[in-house]
Formats: structure tokens, C-alpha cells, sequence
């Protein structure tokens, strides 16, 4: 009873808590609605506007993020954190494009390619793939670049990195540097258009501001990263802890793995490109097939191939160039044999998997590299097929049957599956301890004068010596 008279009084003139949670239970009665729980604070909150007014609290003006901040963060019933001026400044650039800005090619069509990715249940939110889109326009735009794409997200324990992929001319790449007298061993990167090196990129932790391009990949870097296994921080300046010691910082790691995860997952349909045989220059370039058809089976591997040719052992996708041979010297030894571009994705390694009674496996046979499936197939002239990687889990590829389309995407922490437990590199053995120090026997008295005589006679010597010099 005391309860019910405390909770009777008016809180303001004809308005009690009893009155309000009286009003409150007979509108969600009338409602019956089966997301009840879910809107009964929208709903006490309309009541107390409609007698009360709204809470001084919730109409209080929306505060500001830092500077920083790029996402809203609503507070049910306060204040509502929004983002700051400075990053609508910066998203309201990747508006202003003028319409002669806008390339044609297919590689920037970003948001007619994610819905393909969507069957599969990958991708990004429209609202980060308009952004991104739009920033892949500018730079288009600011660099001159002939084609760009969004190669992907690379998750990190701090930040992400978005990751666009652009063809520049060769003086738009930044070469890394090249040292002063290389040993027998240095390997030199590919040219910039070539290899590994085909394309640059460009990396930020948000579409709206902060992009900044990647050096290109050294064959160094490449094989360095094989080794290791590192979760990036989103910092291109942080250092690289590892043993073996990797040869530069985070963003030299990023790139050597974009390279990677490009070489072995960034494909096309069969028949979609070719060679230019009229080229005579090796390697020939790709161009489009203007006799292009859709491949019917969709599922088979014969109908995808790479973009790019294997990377090999030394870290680049073809040999370097042999030295001349110097006289007395050893001929170089033959290079490793090279894959080209285009190569049918059925020839890919299996991943090796291993059971816990250490047969291969369990038994049954190995994992592909790749699984593909065929998405909205009651309309088959509209069906999609999306292939996954199995190798480098994140990514994937996706054709439409309708439409020319295809694309690739890389969405993960880039690294690689070997279907086993990483092992790291067993560290050099210990240096063994020291001997130790054996001292000298004791000499006699006599050895010992004897000694203290010679070494007398040679200072007298000596002196003497200096005495009957002439002067000068």
C-alpha cells in the first residue's frame, strides 16, 4: 500500500508513475504487438511527450565527435554522437566530381559488382561501398590512372586497410629503393608495370581521407613473407617483430602480401582475355577477346584462370635477366620455369590438411583450392557463380551469367592456409659456452731470470741503437 500511494503522487500537475505505467500497459495490450519488449522505451517516451514534454536530455543538441570520428554512435534517449565538421568536409569532396571524371571501364563499377558477392553472403554495406567508389573516381581523377578497382578490406588488430588497386603509368609507381653495391644474391624487382608490379595501391583505414600509396614490391619482401605469419596493426609504420627478420616495415609486409593474395586469387573467365600476339615483346600483354562468351559451366575450374603468372621461389612471377658471363667465372644457373598469366585455376595446389591421427587428411582426398557454387539458379540466363578460395580464405571471385560482369574480392586478415598449424622458423642454436680459462704453470726462478736478462739486453741494445744515430 505505501508503494502504491508513493508511486500515486504527482510527479507534475495530473501526471503520477502509476498513471504512466497504467497508459503504458493498456496501449501495448491494445497493440498486441509481438516486438513489445523492443519498443516500450520509444513508446514510455511518446507518452511523456504527449503530458510531460520531452526529457531536457533527449532534446539537448546532438554532440560532436572528435575530429577523428567517421560513424554515428546513437544513445537511446540522450544525447546522439554524430560525426564532426571536419569529416563531412571531407565526405562532401568525394562529391564533387565533374562528369568527364567518371571512367568507363568495368573495374570501377563497384556497386553493380558487390550484389554479385551478396549471394554468398560477402561484402560490404552500401554505404561503404558508394564511398569507396566515389574515392576510387577521384583518384582516377587526381592521378591520371588508367584503371582502378577495389582489390579489398585487410583486417588489423588496431585498424583495417582498405585497399584500391590502380594502373599508373611507370612514373607514377614508387620504385623502392635499390642498394649501392648488391651482393650476388639481390634479386631486382620487377619493372613497374610488370609482374608483381603490374598495378599500384593505395591504402587508408577510411574511404573519406587518408590514402596513401604503396612503394612496389621487392622479391625480397615476397620471400621474406613467406616465412612469417604477422596480424597487421594498422600502422604502415610499425616495425615487423619476427623471426626471420622481415626487411622493412608494416607497409613493406602489406604490399609483399597484396601481391601474394593477388598472384594466387585475382581471376577471370576463361576466354573473357587473351595475349596480344602481334606483340613481340615477353611477356605479351592481355587484351580484351571481342568474341568473349560466358562459359556454360560456370562450376567447372576450366571456366576460371588467373590474372597473373605464379610467383616464383625468388619472389617475382618471371626470371630475372641473366649477366653477361665473365671470364673464369661459372655460367648463372637456369631459372625456375615460369607460369604464365591465364592459367587455368584447376592447376592450383591443393590445400593439405592433416587429421589428429596424422593421416593425410583423414583419408579422404584434398581440399581444392578453390570452391565454387552457382547462386540464383531458377533463372538461369541470371545466375551467378561465386568461387572461393580455400588457399586464402577471404577471397573471392564471382561471374554473372547476364551482363559481362565479373569481379574479385579479398575480405581477411591475408593470410594464407597450408592446411596445418603455422610453424615458425626454428631460431640458430645457442653458442656453446666458453673454454675454460687453463692458466700457465708456474715458472722456475732460473727461467724466470733468464728471461728478465733478455729482455735487459734488448732495451740496452736498443738504446744504443738510438744514441749512434746521426743527427739531423
Amino acid at each position: 500500500m505505501a508503494s502504491a500511494a508513493y508511486f500515486s503522487k504527482e510527479v507534475k500537475p495530473g501526471v503520477s508513475v502509476r498513471d504512466h505505467l497504467t497508459e503504458l500497459i493498456h496501449k501495448l495490450l491494445l497493440s498486441k504487438d509481438a516486438d513489445a519488449l523492443e519498443k516500450l522505451e520509444s513508446l514510455s517516451l511518446e507518452l511523456k511527450k504527449t503530458k510531460v514534454g520531452a526529457p531536457e536530455k533527449a532534446m539537448a543538441h546532438p554532440k560532436a565527435m572528435p575530429a577523428n570520428a567517421v560513424m554515428t554512435q546513437p544513445s537511446f534517449g540522450g544525447a546522439v554522437m554524430v560525426p564532426s565538421a571536419p569529416w563531412h568536409k571531407d565526405s562532401k569532396k568525394l562529391f564533387d566530381l565533374e562528369p568527364e571524371s567518371v571512367p568507363t571501364s568495368y573495374l570501377a563499377e563497384l556497386p553493380s559488382q558487390m550484389p554479385m558477392f551478396e549471394f554468398a553472403g560477402v561484402g560490404l554495406s552500401k554505404e561503404e561501398t558508394y564511398t569507396i567508389y566515389l574515392r576510387m573516381l577521384q583518384l582516377q581523377k587526381e592521378h591520371k590512372l588508367l584503371a582502378v578497382r577495389f582489390f579489398g578490406k585487410i583486417l588489423g588488430t588496431q585498424r583495417d586497410y582498405l585497399v584500391i588497386e590502380a594502373r599508373a603509368p611507370a612514373e607514377l609507381h614508387k620504385k623502392p629503393a635499390v642498394p649501392e653495391k648488391p651482393d650476388k644474391s639481390y634479386v631486382p624487382p620487377e619493372a613497374p608495370g610488370t609482374g608483381l608490379n603490374t598495378f599500384c595501391y593505395f591504402v587508408a583505414h577510411s574511404a573519406a581521407r587518408g590514402w596513401s600509396q604503396l612503394e612496389d614490391v621487392t622479391p625480397e619482401a615476397v620471400v621474406a613473407a613467406r616465412g612469417i605469419r604477422k596480424y597487421f596493426t594498422g600502422d604502415l609504420e610499425a616495425p615487423v617483430y619476427c623471426y626471420p627478420a622481415f626487411p622493412g616495415k608494416e607497409a613493406s609486409y602489406l604490399r609483399a602480401q597484396i601481391a601474394r593474395i593477388a598472384a594466387a586469387t585475382v581471376v577471370f573467365p576463361s576466354g573473357k582475355f587473351g595475349f596480344n600476339e602481334e606483340v613481340e615483346t615477353t611477356p605479351k600483354p592481355i587484351i580484351d577477346n571481342p568474341d568473349y562468351a560466358v562459359p556454360d559451366d560456370l562450376t567447372a575450374a576450366e571456366s576460371w584462370v588467373h590474372a597473373y603468372g605464379k610467383v616464383l621461389k625468388i619472389g617475382r612471377t618471371t626470371n630475372p635477366p641473366k649477366p653477361e658471363p665473365v671470364e673464369g667465372e661459372e655460367e648463372a644457373p637456369e631459372g625456375e620455369e615460369e607460369t604464365p598469366a591465364l592459367e587455368n585455376i584447376g592447376a592450383d595446389a591443393t590445400v593439405m590438411t592433416f587429421s589428429e591421427d596424422g593421416e593425410y587428411n583423414g583419408g579422404n582426398p584434398a581440399l581444392g583450392a578453390w570452391t565454387i557454387k552457382e547462386y540464383n539458379t531458377a533463372y538461369p540466363a541470371y545466375k551467378v557463380a561465386v568461387a572461393k578460395s580455400n588457399l586464402w580464405p577471404g577471397a573471392y571471385a564471382a561471374i554473372a551469367k547476364s551482363g559481362d560482369k565479373h569481379a574479385s574480392i579479398y575480405l581477411g586478415y591475408g593470410h594464407k592456409n597450408d592446411g596445418k598449424p603455422f610453424t615458425p622458423k626454428a631460431s640458430p642454436p645457442v653458442l656453446p659456452e666458453s673454454k675454460e680459462v687453463e692458466e700457465a704453470e708456474e715458472a722456475a726462478l732460473a727461467a724466470e731470470n733468464a728471461l728478465l736478462k733478455q729482455i735487459d739486453e734488448a732495451k740496452n741494445v736498443a738504446s744504443n741503437s738510438a744514441g749512434d744515430a746521426p743527427e739531423e
